[in-house]
């Protein structure tokens, strides 16, 4: 209980100094590039708990200040790297992530000319890959899209008046017919234009 009303306490204090602060850190009509790297959280929900999977991607994004303290982000990624879990000891499951797109709108508050916080709302599309193999055999290889509504919280740092990095944590709203809660953690470089 005590470590809540802290929390609250703080979120209230950097909110209240953040919209008292004149520092203005992004401006209407801004275009910032992007480069991040994800590790994608899929954890199995379903009866058969075929555990959890952490593959990584690698996006490349545009965002543009639309108006004050709200950005529009837009990206696409691909797989770099997949995660495999052993079922028993003879099967192995593997998830890999292929590429995707997806866009946000990004409501920020300026902290200071350095901080920012900011939420994400939006939608984001991909393919993935899964293999089932028994051994050096591959049992069964399923590809699958998917949509899902995404949302979040984050941090960013200016660098400088060009660069600047940015951590969030985001996640995809689950849909009824599928057994995956999902989650992103993203750590990302940008360049002001």
């Amino acid at each position: 209980m005590r470590k809540s009303i802290y929390f609250w306490i703080t979120c209230f204090l950097a909110l209240f100094f953040g919209a008292v602060s004149s520092a203005t850190s992004e401006e209407v009509g801004d275009i910032y590039g992007g480069l991040s790297y994800s590790q994608t959280i899929a954890k199995d929900t379903s009866a058969n708990n075929l555990g959890t999977y952490k593959p990584m991607t690698l996006g490349i994004g545009l965002s543009v200040i639309a108006i004050r303290n709200l950005a529009v982000d837009g990206y696409v990624f691909t797989g770099v790297g997949d995660y495999s879990n052993d079922l028993t000891a003879a099967r192995t499951m593997t998830v890999d992530v292929k590429e995707g797109y997806g866009f946000n709108l990004r409501p920020f508050l300026p902290l200071s000319k350095s901080w920012s916080i900011y939420g994400k709302l939006g939608r984001q599309y991909g393919t993935q890959e899964t293999l089932l193999k028994n051994q050096a055999t591959t049992l069964r290889t399923t590809s699958a899209t998917f949509a899902h509504t995404v949302y979040g919280l984050g941090v960013s740092y200016n660098i400088n008046e060009r660069w600047g990095m940015g951590l969030d944590y985001m996640k995809a709203k689950r849909i009824a017919s599928e057994n995956t809660d999902t989650s992103l953690i993203s750590l990302g470089l940008r360049y002001k234009f």
